[in-house]
């Protein structure tokens, strides 16, 4: 069974010009994940600051419209995006702006943001919610746009790993070799950047590990308790996610079964 199949298609949702729709999906389906992997980001940017002089620079890969820089560089939950977003009439986008330049806005790291959808990374480059949106796919596309970002320290991705699979990683781990090989920061050797990304437990991993592995990575699953990521959108996406598990070997019994579907914690850094 094709594990994306599977999952309810949302993209008509993440092509407008308004995150409205989207969150009013996933406020729908009690879509809180974000609010969950906040605080394992925000922990791996304490540790980088200790060891660098300058704001900590993320890539948020399917940033969509900038969730996670909403919820981290903003201190916002996505209660309170719900609030604002979907109280009524539709904010206009000056409003939108007003809104988040009223939050308290966290100095110490900056988003670049990789996005299929050009309307959601268009807001988030509006709102300010990133300092580049970059409208690839990653899986078939040459990345030389990413060449001129500049040095990446944390790469996150909350959601989408299984959308993109091991191409989309070894595509974008050769930039990250090729740069590493040709650049020094300040004086100092590059240092490859950490991953950090949240997989729907219905997703083997094994190729992407085997991507990491290939550059020099050690991949490793948090020994946190499995995260809940959103409510099934019906039966169907239940039972056959329930029977996709029950093959890998996966116990469902405090988990999906609970008309949820829940996520593993991994992180990936560079083995010297």
């Amino acid at each position: 069974m094709n594990e994306l199949k599977v999952k309810k298609d949302f993209t008509d949702i993440y092509i407008q010009d308004s995150p409205c729709s989207y969150l009013k999906e996933m406020d729908r389906l009690e879509y809180f994940i974000s609010d969950s992997t906040k605080p394992l980001y925000n922990s791996i940017i304490q540790q980088l600051e200790e060891t660098v002089s300058r704001p900590i620079n993320v890539l948020d890969l399917g940033s969509s419209y900038g969730i996670n820089s909403s919820l981290m560089k903003y201190n916002l939950t996505m209660s309170e995006l719900n609030d604002f977003f979907l109280n009524g009439t539709e904010p206009t986008k000056k409003e939108a702006k007003q809104f988040y330049e009223e939050c308290t806005i966290n100095d110490n790291m900056n988003f670049y943001q990789i996005d299929i959808s050009e309307e959601a990374l268009k807001f988030s480059e509006e709102m300010n919610l990133c300092e580049r949106g970059i409208n690839i796919d990653l899986e078939t596309e040459k990345l030389n746009l990413l060449e001129s970002l500049p040095k990446i320290d944390v790469v996150i991705a909350t959601g989408c790993v299984g959308y993109i699979g091991h191409q989309a990683f070894s595509n974008l781990l050769k930039v990250i070799k090729n740069r590493q090989s040709n650049s020094i920061e300040n004086g100092k050797e590059y240092v490859a950047p950490i991953f950090a990304f949240s997989v729907l437990r219905m997703f083997d991993m094994k190729d992407i590990k085997e991507v990491f592995e290939m550059f020099d990575y050690s991949v490793v699953k948090s020994d946190i308790k499995p995260i809940r990521q959103r409510s099934f959108s019906d039966s169907k996406e239940k039972a056959q996610t329930v029977s996709i598990l029950h093959d890998m070997g996966i116990n469902t019994k405090k988990y999906e079964d609970d008309g949820n579907f829940y996520a593993d914690f991994y992180i990936a850094k560079p083995k010297n």
